[in-house]
């Protein structure tokens, strides 16, 4: 079992799953779509190591298994409905609010708006409000309390005494121009590069990432020559596309229109994104947030 930690939301998926044995009506159900429904069973199941459903194309059962689960879930479903209902008394308390700050450029189609429909479904009194910033504005705000939870990298609270929750883990690569003479090179390493010029975002906007992307390079035996640290994503990927130089990035950060660009996975180096808040945050919104992420 790769990732023991089954969330609440999961819960209510395999029940609805199982009570109504159709994904369509069962989707509609929950009021989320049918292929996030459908992600969330075949996560379900890997996390738990077991078959829950027999899916053909004209209809859908519970395997022996899942119809153990299902009953043995029966008799908590009651439970979990009345922690509900407490939990949705924030409805009634003076902070109704949850602040989110997103990491500017970062890629959250694949998970933020299915997360945030059902949160909303499950608290439809709390507002969320969410704000894209660069990395140093989300780290700010967050410590001064004016962001209850950020959408980051997890290198940016490494040094940070925070309550975090992984998402989902991704990948390094490499941003090229896409005419550049390795742009088309299989199988490439980072060493492969050691000789190029380097933009990257500056120490100052990310001191960890712009030591990370360092020790990455060290590890692959060389010290990088940045040759311009840049404020932001954007501003890196235009000058890596006026061929100014390359950039180390994780895959999930997404800019504009990048036809002129080429991506190069690094398969050996892996990086998480994930939320975070402080400890001390005595917003209940934030539990329920964090529990209720589509990961």
């Amino acid at each position: 079992m790769n990732n023991p930690y089954i969330n609440l939301a999961q819960i209510h998926y395999f029940i609805a799953v199982a009570k109504h044995l159709n994904f369509t009506r069962a989707a509609k159900s929950l009021y989320v779509s049918q292929p996030s429904l459908s992600k969330q069973i075949a996560i379900l199941e890997e996390k738990m190591g077991i078959q829950l459903f027999i899916r053909n194309k004209r209809k859908v059962e519970l395997t022996a298994a899942g119809r153990v689960l299902y009953k043995e879930l029966e008799g908590i479903v009651h439970e979990i409905d009345h922690a509900i209902q407490k939990a949705k008394e924030v409805e009634h308390q003076e902070n109704g609010t949850l602040t989110i700050g997103c990491l500017e450029a970062l890629d959250t189609s694949n998970f933020l708006y299915d997360s945030a429909h059902y949160f909303r479904n499950l608290y439809p009194n709390i507002n969320i409000i969410f704000e894209r910033q660069p990395f140093k504005v989300l780290r700010e705000k967050l410590l001064e309390d004016s962001m209850d939870m950020i959408i980051t990298l997890s290198y940016e609270i490494e040094d940070m005494k925070l309550e975090s929750r992984t998402i989902f883990e991704t990948g390094n690569c490499l941003w090229l121009p896409a005419d550049h003479p390795k742009a088309n090179m299989d199988n490439a390493t980072l060493g492969d590069f050691k000789n190029e010029k380097f933009v990257q975002i500056s120490r100052n906007e990310t001191p960890n990432g712009f030591m990370n992307m360092i020790k990455l390079c060290q590890k692959h035996g060389f010290t990088p020559n940045i040759v311009r640290e840049l404020p932001n994503a954007e501003s890196m990927m235009m000058c890596v596309e006026s061929g100014l130089g390359i950039s180390l990035l994780d895959m999930s950060i997404q800019v504009g229109n990048m036809k002129h660009l080429k991506m190069i996975p690094l398969a050996d180096e892996r990086v998480n994104i994930i939320v975070a808040w402080k400890k001390e945050n005595k917003n209940p919104a934030v539990k329920f947030f964090a529990d209720s992420l589509l990961n």
